[in-house]
């Protein structure tokens, strides 16, 4: 065994680690990451005022209560998720000016500004004007709020990293307005963006009347054609996540944050997206477009929580039940890592194979079940919610999300039984060897003296 993990990690070093590595370090894919992650507490606190006027059956035993939750915080979603492509611009330019070293202020407010320039400021809709209905009218001057909600968020990352990056070339040309040394730096510092900013700002002009010739007419409406609807179509399959869950997998075996590398930055903005796209279409009472979003994580996020358990239940060494006794808390809140490279499951061959496969089994069970029983999960909870709570809470309390914790917990708890069972006996001959090498210096004493 220890020949064919010596010849994986081998491979690992060789090809996909430098891989994961420039993954990592690109600081595109970065910034994007950090841009997504930034609209995290829109999104939970959208998601709680959206449970909170959308409650299962409130508008039957609770109609009058019903009706004021919706009229006070109804508006409340309008002016967070329904803006959450102009959050995604901030999160992202602020965080790729800063690789870029330039003032995260006007690196935030040149990506703004290039994507309003970019953004149709006219929608085609029903008008009533005296009291006649108009259909198909242009109206003008009007923003559409598709463009600045969920649809328009890869148009936002686009926007914001070419105008960010066009305007970090330009400044660390020295292309500004130099001031004298004894001008505050509060003055200067305007003074210095002004080329920069005008520069970056006339590009995407230029780009606005060009998309007017096409057939797409804004460029928004082309990144959301050829590339929102594909990207959000990878992000769906199962087997992408899949393929992507075994390569974090397969990192965190060799001690490498896998979560990080691969489906945080490569699924998660994607399945993000499809998150908003679906909270969208719930808010407006319409069927979900997408099973597989970033909520999907209620369901996968606390797998490691059933060999923890197969741990503390079956472990007889003393080394398991210490062990367990301390990994089990932060396991029900999420928190692995002392599970992980405490155990260690880090470099343990004996764990291989269940760690590689198990969880993608769970996720793959969860997934199969959640068709079946409808039990799509809408909201993101907080990451840190215990299981059962964090389901029901994601699904709009679907009592079926439970059933499928339980389900998956179980799978995982049986799958695991033979290998935790097989360590724990390991751990005890480790136990026995050292009492009996205790007892043999003891006697060696006792006849010495």
């Amino acid at each position: 065994m220890k020949k064919y993990m010596d010849r994986l990690e081998t491979w690992l070093n060789k090809y996909l680690l430098p891989a994961a590595n420039v993954i990592n370090e690109n600081h595109v894919m970065t910034a994007i990451k950090d841009g997504m992650m930034f609209t995290m507490p829109v999104i939970l606190f959208s998601s709680i005022i959206l449970i909170l006027t959308n409650f299962p059956f409130m508008n039957q035993f609770a109609p009058s209560l019903y009706a004021w939750l919706n009229t006070s915080l109804g508006f409340v979603y309008d002016g967070t998720m329904g803006l959450l492509a102009l959050f995604v611009i901030i999160g992202t330019a602020n965080s790729y000016s800063k690789l870029k070293k330039i003032d995260p202020l006007y690196g935030v407010l040149v990506a703004f500004a290039a994507f309003m320039i970019v953004t149709p400021t006219n929608t085609v809709t029903d008008v009533v004007a005296k009291g006649k209905t108009i259909t198909n009218a242009t109206v003008s001057g009007v923003i559409p709020m598709e463009h600045l909600g969920a649809s328009g968020i890869f148009a936002a990352l686009i926007v914001s990293i070419l105008a960010v990056r066009f305007y970090a070339v330009l400044f660390h040309k020295d292309l500004t307005i130099k001031m004298p040394d004894t001008v505050p730096a509060n003055v200067t510092k305007p003074f210095l963006s002004v080329i920069p900013f005008g520069c970056t700002v006339l590009v995407f002009v230029v780009v606005r009347n060009l998309m007017a010739l096409t057939p797409y007419a804004s460029l928004p409406d082309a990144i959301n054609q050829l590339l929102t609807k594909p990207l959000l179509g990878f992000g769906n399959s199962i087997w992408a996540f899949l393929v992507l869950l075994f390569i974090a997998q397969l990192l965190w075996f060799f001690g490498i944050h896998g979560t990080n590398i691969t489906l945080n930055a490569v699924w998660l903005p994607i399945a993000t997206v499809a998150m908003a796209t679906n909270l969208d279409a719930f808010n407006a009472g319409k069927p979900l477009p997408y099973v597989l979003t970033a909520a999907f994580t209620c369901y996968t996020g606390q797998a490691k929580l059933s060999e923890i358990v197969a741990l503390l239940v079956l472990g007889k060494s003393k080394r398991s039940k210490a062990l367990s006794k301390s990994f089990i808390v932060p396991a029900l809140f999420n928190i692995h890592e002392p599970f992980v490279f405490g155990l260690p499951v880090v470099l343990n061959t004996t764990l291989f194979i269940p760690w590689m496969l198990v969880e993608i089994l769970q996720a793959g069970l969860a997934y199969g079940l959640m068709l079946l029983t409808n039990a799509i999960p809408i909201y993101q909870a907080p990451w840190t919610t215990p299981p059962i709570l964090n389901q029901l809470i994601a699904t709009n309390f679907n009592p079926w999300s439970a059933v499928i914790a339980v389900a998956t917990f179980a799978l995982g708890f049986v799958l695991w039984a033979p290998f935790i069972q097989l360590l724990d006996k390991q751990f005890l001959a480790e136990e026995t060897s050292q009492i009996s090498k205790e007892e043999l210096n003891e006697n060696g004493q006792t006849s010495h003296n």
